[in-house]
């Protein structure tokens, strides 16, 4: 099943294709529409078709009541054969270099690859998270511009990740030298699906997986990185309690913004104890690196 959506309902489309029991999910930007993209979902063959498309329509309706862009986009239903299904959905899946350093691959893509780049293996049928939306890239950028300039004599820094999805932000940055990282979820499935891909991509036995939100924690002390890719009503009233993770110089990036809520963003920012020093927009979604005043 396919359907157009806009960078204002995209996360929303997704949510719900999952909830209704997506077995996984594909983005792709439709070209020439900077703000439009196409989502692929697949289900299983036992899945009534029709009643799923009907429960569609009625949540794009919706979504156009609150006056959303781009909300009642077309859907197209494609039946794929069993033995085709493995076939069809991986080659939607190529190596991605992301930055300078890294290369975000799928667990059956066996290069070669560029000697330079570092692999960060993510099996993309399992949550949110592949290195293709630009919330991710922009996190992954500014990670590693993070991670560029951190003192060689100091170690590695410590690294929270919240929202950790498929764990793809907390094993890059153990793939670039973070001395420790713990990633947080409050879905079970994303903490599963997280724990399944750290054996997938060298040094992430330094990876923590934690199920729950901030409070399961617990007494892990402060971060000099903390990266929350989270949607804005989820993001801003957290934005004072993520700054008091912060070690003395540590930085906070935050993505998942779409463009139009920068207004809002940025008024929680100037609530909070925080300032901005990095801002980044692609696709229509905003990147920020904040630290504290």
């Amino acid at each position: 099943m396919s359907v157009i959506a806009s960078s204002a309902t995209e996360e929303a489309l997704c949510d719900f294709l999952f909830a209704e029991g997506a077995l996984g999910l594909v983005t792709e930007d439709l070209p020439g529409e900077p703000s439009g993209m196409c989502i692929r979902a697949s289900f299983a063959g036992s899945l009534r078709v029709g009643a799923l498309v009907e429960r569609l329509k009625r949540f794009q309706a919706s979504l156009g009541a609150l006056g959303l862009p781009g909300a009642e986009g077309p859907i197209e239903v494609h039946e794929i054969p069993v033995e085709d299904w493995g076939r069809n959905w991986k080659k939607h899946f190529k190596p991605l270099p992301v930055g300078r350093h890294l290369i975000i691959a799928p667990p059956w893509e066996d290069g070669p690859f560029p000697e330079n780049r570092r692999v960060v293996r993510v099996d993309p049928a399992m949550a949110f998270g592949t290195g293709h939306h630009a919330t991710t890239r922009m996190c992954l950028e500014a990670l590693e511009a993070f991670m560029d300039g951190w003192p060689e004599d100091q170690g590695g820094p410590v690294v929270l990740d919240v929202g950790t999805g498929t764990g793809i932000l907390a094993i890059a940055a153990a793939s670039l030298g973070a001395a420790r990282v713990v990633a947080v979820d409050t879905d079970p499935e994303a903490c599963d699906a997280a724990r399944k891909n750290l054996p997938l991509t060298e040094g992430t036995s330094r990876v923590h997986v934690l199920q729950g939100g901030i409070e399961a924690l617990g007494a892990a002390g402060r971060f000099d990185l903390v990266l929350a890719n989270l949607d804005t009503r989820t993001l801003c009233p957290l934005l004072t309690i993520l700054s008091r993770l912060l070690a003395p110089g540590g930085r906070l990036i935050v993505s998942g913004i779409p463009i139009e809520d920068e207004p809002t963003v940025t008024a929680a920012v100037h609530s909070s104890p925080l300032r901005t020093v990095d801002r980044r927009v692609a696709d229509d979604w905003l990147c920020l690196t904040l630290v504290a005043r």
